[in-house]
């Protein structure tokens, strides 16, 4: 049996609205409808008791609909939650894939950036992530935060080419953190980014046994955050490893 969720009502909504109207630029962000004054707020993790505004999205009613039938899916709506975050971000994510060449693992067709390990070559794996400098002045990576979610076992993407080829500038090889815990990497080789300039770089993902990526036992949700000048960080969509979709521990509630 399913718990029904307790709503709580949005504090100063009117606010709150006018913010997320502006947040979308008055149109709603799967389709062309821009009658505003129609529009409704969705709680993006389905908790109609958390109103924080990173949960919140505006939309309008049809588009509502399509996403409680799941003709839209809620990776959509996370996805689409962080690019209007990230629309006015100094930095601009393209895209991530991952270095077939030099680990075993190959991306999971019809799934947004979810890759799978397939190959004994190296259980490890590297990712190539491509950004775009949209700051008027020069940048410097300067720190990794990873955040890593284990998906449970037993339960069962395509990025934007860019238009000229980019070669990775360097790899940086990060550990494994424990699931749950935020770590952050200081770079020792910080990479320095011209103004307007798109730039691509590599991500080793390691641990003391390559067994933790073995598809039989390891399936996880990867959330970097990169750190720039040790001021701010630019996030990603959420990377999917040894899974097609991000999945919550299934819970189960008895009768009393």
């Amino acid at each position: 049996m399913s718990k029904k969720k307790r709503r709580i009502p949005i504090p100063q909504k009117n606010k709150i609205k006018a913010e997320l109207q502006k947040e979308i630029g008055s149109i709603c962000p799967f389709c062309p409808n821009e009658d505003v004054g129609v529009f409704q707020i969705h709680h993006i993790d389905e908790d109609p008791s958390n109103n924080e505004f990173i949960n919140l999205l505006l939309l309008c009613p049809t588009c509502h609909s399509k996403i409680t039938k799941e003709y839209i899916s809620k990776q959509d709506v996370i996805d689409k939650k962080l690019n209007l975050r990230n629309r006015e971000s100094k930095v601009q994510f393209i895209s991530v894939s991952i270095d077939e060449e030099n680990c075993g693992w190959t991306p999971i067709r019809e799934a947004k950036n979810a890759f799978k390990a397939e190959k004994l070559k190296s259980l490890f794996p590297i990712f190539n992530f491509s950004l775009i400098n949209n700051s008027n002045k020069t940048l410097l990576l300067t720190s990794v935060r990873i955040k890593t979610k284990r998906l449970p076992i037993g339960l069962s993407g395509p990025h934007n080419p860019l238009p000229n080829i980019l070669r990775p500038s360097i790899t940086y090889k990060i550990k494994m953190p424990l699931e749950g815990k935020i770590e952050e990497t200081i770079l020792k080789d910080e990479l320095e980014v011209p103004t307007t300039r798109a730039f691509k770089f590599k991500i080793e993902l390691y641990d003391e046994s390559m067994e933790t990526f073995n598809p039989q036992f390891g399936k996880f949700a990867l959330f970097f955050e990169f750190g720039f000048n040790n001021e701010f960080y630019s996030e990603i969509p959420m990377i999917l490893l040894n899974s097609s979709e991000y999945y919550e521990e299934l819970k189960h509630y008895g009768l009393a």
